[in-house]
């Protein structure tokens, strides 16, 4: 069900702090045109769910190279994932490129760039700013207000920032193996739980990291073989081996069997950082000879010069002995080196196996966007600055997505 709120955010000023400037603006939409005097180019939408990336609290605090392209009210619209539904096109809009047909009213789309600005309900956008997601080969189109069979909304906000680039770094970082092991931080984050099943569907195997406060006091002590003997601290990981921090540092391939076997037997051979700093120097510290270490991000947070977490340091063992390959992993790069019709099919195996139960959507909180009434925005405003501010702390780091959802039947689930 549409939600009448026509909620927009907005962001005040660059800010480490983002909860507070952060802004809430309910109940407007007077800029937005009806579907008649949409311009030609430009494609009318109203967003259905809408995630809180790291890369959107980077671009709140000035610290992201991409900024928001759009304003509200004279402030940036942040956001750079979701999904959305199409409710109009401009007349004579100009045609996509040959993969794809001409965007019409029900289509579903996701951002094919950063900086749309996806926290707000309603939005004109360029034709070419929108990448229209392929049905499943087994569903048949839609043209009404419900989305689209086979794409559940929520996964769906996610696919450029989470499924994509969970899938890219598997398969285009390191050719793996039956029987090859994977070693990730950041172990709880929605990317680590894509990476996982990925990683699993080419027969390796995947250690994760995670802090040892996102473990009980029992977990982090104890030397658990499984993850399923550690569900006393339940962790949506779905990996094959879960460790914290802490005797990774203690004892490296030691702080697991399994992984100590795999280190004997020169098996590690991917480590996959979203931290960057001391974490992704242990992180490397596990691989066999030759394997491969890429960071793909910098969820240690400090950028200033000199600070332990903007730094990595490589050691003469980890290039000469070990000679493991240092790579960085860009999305924008990895994306460009397939075409659109290519990327379309590749969305369109993401929803087929999500469809049919062999892909899992990450675990992740819904927001519930409000309607008008004005105590249900308050608390609505409550718990967005809660969790920006977690963000911001970094006390979310590696914890589970919080995903925006516009309408009704979305944020209840069905």
């Amino acid at each position: 069900m549409a939600n009448s709120n026509n909620l927009t955010l907005t962001f005040s000023d660059t800010s480490n702090d983002p909860a507070k400037v952060i802004r809430f603006h309910h109940g407007h939409g007077d800029e937005v045109p009806q579907g008649a005097l949409v311009d030609p180019g430009m494609v009318l939408v109203t967003f259905l769910a809408a995630p809180i990336n790291p890369q959107d609290l980077l671009a709140i605090a000035g610290r992201y190279p991409v900024k928001a392209q759009y304003r509200h009210a004279g402030e940036p619209i942040p956001g750079n994932d979701g999904v959305a539904r199409v409710e109009a096109v401009g007349a004579d809009a100009p045609h996509a490129p040959p993969s794809t047909s001409i965007l019409q009213p029900g289509d579903l789309v996701i951002p094919r760039r950063h900086g749309l600005g996806t926290w707000r309900q309603r939005a004109v956008l360029p034709v070419d700013a929108l990448q229209r997601l392929p049905l499943s080969p087994n569903s048949a189109p839609s043209r009404g207000p419900a989305p689209a069979p086979g794409w559940d909304p929520v996964a769906a906000s996610m696919l450029r920032t989470v499924f994509t680039p969970a899938y890219l770094l598997v398969e285009d970082m390191r050719a793996l193996r039956p029987g090859d092991w994977v070693v990730q931080n950041a172990g709880r984050s929605a990317i680590a739980q894509l990476v996982t099943q990925f990683v699993r569907r080419k027969g390796a195997s995947v250690v994760s990291v995670v802090r040892d406060t996102d473990l009980s006091a029992q977990a982090a002590s104890t030397d658990f073989e499984t993850q399923a003997q550690a569900q006393h601290a339940p962790l949506p990981t779905n990996a094959d081996i879960v460790v914290p921090e802490s005797r990774v540092i203690a004892r490296g391939t030691a702080a697991h069997p399994a992984l100590a076997a795999a280190a004997a037997q020169g098996r590690v051979v991917l480590a996959l950082d979203a931290v960057f700093g001391r974490a992704g120097e242990q992180l490397a510290a596990l691989l066999s000879k030759g394997a491969t270490y890429v960071n793909y991000g910098s969820l240690g947070g400090a950028t200033g010069a000199g600070h332990p977490e903007a730094e990595l340091r490589v050691s003469q063992k980890l290039l000469f002995w070990s000679e493991v390959q240092l790579r960085n992993f860009r999305l924008s790069e990895q994306l460009g080196l397939r075409s659109r019709d290519e990327q379309e099919t590749m969305l369109a195996w993401f929803a087929d196996l999500v469809a049919c139960g062999e892909l899992k959507a990450p675990k992740m909180e819904r927001i519930a966007v409000p309607g008008d009434a004005e105590a249900d925005q308050v608390q609505f405003e409550q718990r967005v600055r809660e969790v920006l501010t977690a963000g911001a702390e970094r006390k979310q780091r590696g914890l589970q997505k919080h995903v925006f959802v516009f309408e009704t039947g979305i944020a209840e689930g069905t």
